[in-house]
């Protein structure tokens, strides 16, 4: 079976990455280069995945070294299903993504310094947890997956039931270290 080439105009049009664009990723790696028949250079799914990987981080806030090191830790050989596994470990798990936090604390009185800062730990945190997590699910998740039979559509549903169970152990686990730190305030012992 010969995998479907796309020319670069084809690949724009498919991903919504700029022509200057794909060739900058290329050039940092982030997406190999592309496949040349003669003069003419040609992508295929696994250039599609990738591209849509990186678009995907951008979207997540992560810069652009952020991104090299995430990418250099996808093996060359990956398939396009083991890259859209780390789509799915992006996506978001409720709609709402444009929590306002500074304004929010704003409203509450704080300063805007003091809520850009508290926003900027939410951030910072968030990333690396979701890295943290994704290296876990890549490193030993996916291996016993694959193992097993599933595919890549599988473990996304897995994915998608577990980031509940995800926020859920956030929360508890932010809950914990707030009412540990309120107590030190007090002079009284946390609550378990």
């Amino acid at each position: 079976m010969e995998t479907e080439l796309l020319t670069l105009d084809e690949l724009t049009e498919r991903t919504g990455v700029s022509a200057r664009n794909v060739r900058f990723y290329a050039s940092r790696g982030l997406v190999p280069s592309p496949v040349r028949r003669g003069r003419s250079g040609y992508y295929g799914p696994d250039h599609v995945a990738r591209l849509e990987l990186v678009r995907e981080l951008q979207g997540h806030g992560f810069t652009l070294s952020a991104i090299e090191k995430y990418v250099d830790a996808i093996p060359d050989s990956a398939t396009p299903s083991d890259i859209a596994l780390h789509l799915s470990l992006l996506a978001p798990v409720t709609g709402d993504r444009d929590v306002d936090v500074p304004g929010g604390l704003s409203g509450m009185g704080i300063s805007p310094e003091a809520a850009a800062a508290v926003a900027e730990v939410y951030a910072e945190h968030g990333r690396q947890v979701a890295e943290e997590l994704s290296e876990i699910v890549r490193t030993m998740v996916w291996p016993q997956f694959r193992a097993a039979g599933y595919t890549a559509e599988q473990l996304r549903e897995f994915i998608h039931r577990l980031k509940p169970l995800t926020i859920a152990g956030l929360v508890a686990a932010y809950e914990q270290a707030i009412d540990a730190s309120q107590a030190t305030y007090d002079g009284r012992q946390p609550r378990h």
